[in-house]
């Protein structure tokens, strides 16, 4: 029980990413009493360990399952003896330094229900059912979780991969299915300075004309210019062999970044586009904090009516400027706000029932009881004689 509790609170469906997401819960072959946790390390230094490990396996079976509760000892006694009659290690970081899909074809993802007595179950048969095919110490068990759904920058690489990997028969077919089917566009300027993601292309109306900017030109830069409390992130499109460059500019101060304008260069001309919004729902995070709104499309506008109405419109977007070479976004901020449709409906449902309560109350207080009773002491005997 205790190494339940020490080990595990993971984990969830991984569908979008190839990669697996710690912590991490190993067991099954003796190597692994050489992966024990170590403070100070760094996990690079962990690769060659890893790497072998899962070569050395014959096959390895991934466990995921649709929570982040703890798992109990209690609850899943079938697993916690699993694991306790075997060597197991225990990692607690977010990512490990090699993914076992390079390096192992034999792999198996199982993705549990979140029932602890099924999932008990289905651990102990899945991993017993792959030691009949593989023999006893010579397959490597994993469970490990992945962190909310995020929007990784190796995304557009993964799907590259992933069609590569359909021509060799070799390849892991888990890596393959993982591959994502909607179209993503990332535009990550080099270095990883900043990076933009969408899941729609940038829309831009020029009057009745609309363009949508799938054709991308050349590299995305970033112009990083912390000093003066700026930066620029510039992406250039084709559209019918004519240049378009949109280039986003940050500014920054006291540790926010905000996104207030782009300026779109077309057919010669330049145009600098405010954003529609306020301080409240215009990009903006702190330094290492990335921006996401799928609800809402983001809106450029040039404010002179005397000009080309000229708009640029981003949907389904996420952005963080001064990524600093980092390989994913940081902690999101979104554009929820504090009164959204759920809030609202349910602080209507409350009123309704506080207001039943209320009557009921009113009604319960108006109830009296009364002042007077008829007793045989005050009631008058009469009767009638007849002769």
């Amino acid at each position: 029980m205790q190494l339940i509790a020490v080990g595990v609170f993971i984990s969830l469906v991984f569908g979008c990413s190839a990669a697996i997401s710690g912590p991490y819960l190993f067991w099954g072959h003796e190597k692994l009493y050489d992966l024990q946790p170590q403070a100070l390390v760094d996990a690079s230094s962990r690769e060659p360990q890893l790497t072998q490990l899962f070569k050395d396996v014959k096959a390895i079976i991934i466990f995921v399952r649709n929570a982040t509760s703890r798992l109990e000892g209690t609850k899943y006694p079938k697993f916690e003896n699993l694991v306790k009659n075997s060597a197991w290690s225990y990692l607690p970081q977010r990512n490990l330094a090699a993914e076992p899909f390079t390096y192992n074809a034999n792999i198996e993802v199982i993705n549990l229900t979140g029932l602890s007595e099924e999932d008990d179950a289905e651990l102990l048969t899945g991993y017993n059912d792959a030691l009949t095919i593989y023999g006893q110490g010579q397959v490597l068990g994993i469970l490990a979780s992945r962190e909310e759904e995020v929007h990784y920058l190796a995304k557009r690489e993964a799907k590259d991969e992933g069609k590569e990997q359909k021509a060799d028969p070799g390849a892991n077919t888990a890596q393959q299915n993982t591959t994502e089917a909607e179209d993503t566009y990332v535009y990550i300027a080099e270095g990883n300075k900043a990076v933009l993601v969408l899941n729609d292309p940038p829309e831009l109306q020029l009057g009745n004309e609309t363009l949508l900017l799938k054709e991308q030109n050349t590299h995305t830069t970033f112009d990083d210019q912390r000093a003066k409390g700026y930066g620029r992130l510039s992406i250039t499109f084709m559209n019918n062999l004519e240049k378009c460059a949109l280039r986003f500019k940050f500014s920054l101060a006291r540790g926010t970044w905000h996104l207030r304008n782009v300026e779109v260069e077309y057919k010669e001309s330049k145009t600098v586009l405010p954003a529609r919004g306020n301080e409240y729902t215009l990009p903006s995070a702190p330094i290492g904090f990335s921006y996401r709104c799928s609800s809402e499309k983001l809106i450029f506008a040039n404010p002179s009516k005397n000009d080309t109405q000229m708009i640029l419109l981003l949907s389904d977007y996420q952005v963080q400027p001064w990524l600093n070479g980092n390989h994913k976004f940081g902690a999101v901020y979104d554009c929820v706000g504090f009164i959204s449709v759920p809030i609202l409906a349910g602080l209507l449902v409350s009123a309704f029932l506080l207001a039943i309560l209320g009557l009921g109350i009113t009604a319960l207080m108006s109830i009296h009881s009364p002042n007077r009773f008829e007793s045989s002491r005050n009631k008058q005997l009469t009767f009638t004689v007849q002769e």
